[in-house]
């Protein structure tokens, strides 16, 4: 960050300004890009099948699974989250299971975590709406380098 004292002589009118003053105007700035991230809220179907319902949890959204194709010798109501990497979460049901979470707002989407089921992991995660009817949903993880998978989501409410 510029020292304050930057802002001396240059710019005479910014001496008004305290370090409080601008750092409000700052966090301000910050407010009108959180503002801008766009709506993702509905249900929107991944190209596995999956139906991801996405709502507010709290002041965020946050995408939990409401339908899929269950594998062979399961049902909705009863496969396990059984590839998880976490054994202790293995036994969880898919169905209802959150699987993006801690999204914050972007000036042109949200940033968080996602989870795939299928893989049993988690990743950093960007959402950008790419116009009504499509979602664009990408996770990275680093390995030595990102490692990053991007997929489109169809609205399908």
């Amino acid at each position: 960050m510029v020292p304050f004292s930057f802002f001396g002589s240059a710019f005479p009118a910014c001496r008004l300004y305290s370090r409080a003053g601008l750092f409000a105007l700052l966090l301000a700035g910050a407010g009108g890009e959180a503002l801008a991230a766009p709506d993702i809220n509905g249900k929107w179907q991944t190209p596995a099948g999956a139906v991801i319902q996405i709502d507010k949890c709290g002041k965020v959204p946050c995408g939990k699974i409401v339908r899929f194709p269950a594998p062979k010798g399961y049902s909705m109501e009863n496969t396990p989250d059984i590839n998880n990497k976490d054994a202790s979460k293995r036994k969880r049901k898919v169905l209802g299971l959150t699987v993006l979470w801690r999204l914050a707002p972007e000036k042109d989407g949200w940033k968080g975590r996602v989870y795939d089921p299928r893989r049993g992991f988690s990743a950093n995660a960007t959402v950008r709406r790419k116009n009504a009817s499509a979602l664009e949903v990408q996770g990275c993880v680093r390995v030595v380098f990102n490692v990053c998978e991007k997929e489109t989501w169809r609205r399908v409410d």
